[in-house]
């Protein structure tokens, strides 16, 4: 936060060198052929991230100088000290004019800010609210509100949130280290503070709120076209779905979408797009013909909940997938299956589907879901996906057993993939009530890491400089293993 006219100065003459610098980053990375692509990226996106952050600040101060600022919203006691010096930006006083109507040297209000309010006791802060002609109208915690990890993990507990989420996936790795070396007794009460601003960003939940006594409750911002399975823990699978969202959203936000591309329903008119323009139809291939479309797809690496979703915003389109296999065949399956519902009804602002296992009742009574599976099979066997399973039921002379051996038969006199075709046959079982799909995966051959081929086209497309430091963690955390 820049405090005066002098910090203000500095930080735009930082933020001036940083675009020169940026300016001169392109023929730099031409000449550097012995460096990573990724690597280059990574200090491009490291200096674009300090130039927002500078530019941010700048904002904000210029802001508050024109008295653009009315109110100050504040999550906590421990946010006043930044909101005093806020508002003396904003009545356009001096630290000499403050000090004047306190009675106080000017080099005392410059210690006091220097250090937020560090030294001023309550007494002082109170003075110093009047002499600003302050009106505190938010709720501040009191000092014997329970502010501890175990407290906190305990009313988390309350919505389905278990700790190891949290430290995995929500609060950054410095709180974590002091949590695992038990070294954070003295400062317990500030980390977790720290750690709830993180928790109430993601889930929209005040610190009041969090370490209050009322039962805590997360708000929606979407309506899934699908309930979540009676099976499932309830709790654990709305928060985890709130968690992707807000990623999703994040990441909507960032992307800088160049021409807005239509979305093409049309299997064989995708596979002819895809062999055409990227070759072979492998999971990267159709990663990259997504994203091209302009459709980012968040890969997530956390067990159970849901396989995919697809969310709208705006009429701008997300794909998250989630899949317990490294199978790259069933990734690319579940990628078309998730591009034929994102190109579903265009003209809707809002859309938004949740996936579960394949096997589930909710996924294979739907018409829509039938239909992008059939989508993703025609678009991986050439429009052929129905055909191809009638060959192979003949060959089984009904006889469910010889199934497995009819896909390879039919696969190699047909010249398609067996994985696919076998995906496509235990997509077709479900519909029967037949869970076909361990069978299905002992026909698979094309293994890899496949959240990592999606994490690491996701890193190349991202443009981190136009997410705050806060979301650059969550997002971070989320694509750590």
């Amino acid at each position: 936060m820049l405090k005066n006219a002098r910090q203000h100065k500095i930080a735009k003459s930082q933020a001036k060198k940083f675009r020169e610098a940026l300016s001169r980053f392109s023929d730099e990375k031409k000449r550097a052929k012995d460096i990573h692509p990724l690597l280059i990226k990574a200090q491009q996106d490291a200096l674009m991230s300090q130039l927002h952050d500078l530019q941010n600040e700048i904002a904000e101060y210029e802001a508050l100088q024109k008295g653009k600022r009315k109110f100050l919203e504040l999550d906590s006691f421990d946010e006043l000290p930044r909101a005093l010096i806020q508002a003396r930006i904003s009545l356009g006083l001096s630290h000499k004019d403050l000090a004047d109507r306190l009675g106080l040297k000017e080099q005392q209000i410059q210690r006091y800010e220097a250090t937020d309010y560090a030294s001023a006791n309550l007494s002082r802060i109170s003075d110093v609210i009047k002499a600003l002609d302050l009106k505190v109208l938010k709720n501040i915690l009191l000092p014997e509100v329970n502010k501890t990890f175990e407290h906190l993990f305990s009313r988390l507990g309350e919505l389905g949130i278990n700790d190891n989420f949290i430290r995995n996936r929500i609060i950054p790795r410095n709180i974590v280290s002091f949590l695992e070396t038990n070294k954070f007794k003295k400062n317990e009460s500030t980390l977790v503070s720290k750690a709830a601003a993180y928790i109430g960003r993601v889930f929209d939940l005040k610190p009041v709120s969090i370490f209050g006594d009322e039962p805590l409750e997360l708000k929606y911002r979407f309506a899934p076209l699908f309930k979540a399975p009676r099976r499932k823990n309830e709790k654990y699978f709305n928060a985890y779905t709130v968690y992707a969202h807000y990623l999703a959203l994040l990441i909507l936000e960032s992307i800088r979408i160049e021409t807005k591309r239509v979305i093409p329903t049309n299997p064989l008119e995708v596979r002819e797009a895809l062999i055409s323009n990227y070759g072979d139809l492998t999971f990267e291939n159709i990663l990259r013909y997504v994203w091209d479309l302009g459709i980012p797809v968040l890969p997530l690496n956390d067990p159970g909940v849901f396989h995919g979703a697809c969310w709208r915003v705006n009429r701008k389109n997300i794909i998250v997938l989630k899949q317990k296999t490294q199978f790259m065949s069933r990734w690319a399956f579940d990628l078309l299956h998730e591009l034929y519902h994102a190109g579903q009804e265009p003209e809707k602002d809002k859309y938004d589907v949740i996936e579960y296992e394949e096997t589930s009742s909710e996924r294979y009574d739907s018409l829509d879901e039938k239909e992008a599976s059939i989508f993703a099979g025609d678009v991986l066997l050439g429009g052929r996906a129905e055909e191809l399973a009638q060959l192979c039921v003949k060959e089984t002379d009904n006889k469910l057993e010889w199934l497995k051996s009819a896909v390879q038969k039919v696969a190699t006199r047909e010249n398609v993939l067996v994985d696919y075709l076998a995906n496509y046959l235990a997509f077709r079982l479900t519909l029967q009530d037949e869970n076909w799909w361990g069978t299905a995966n002992n026909l698979q051959s094309i293994r890899g890491n496949s959240w990592g081929v999606a994490r690491d086209i996701f890193l190349q497309r991202i443009d981190f400089s136009r997410i705050n430091k806060v979301d650059q963690t969550l997002i971070q955390l989320a694509l750590t293993k």
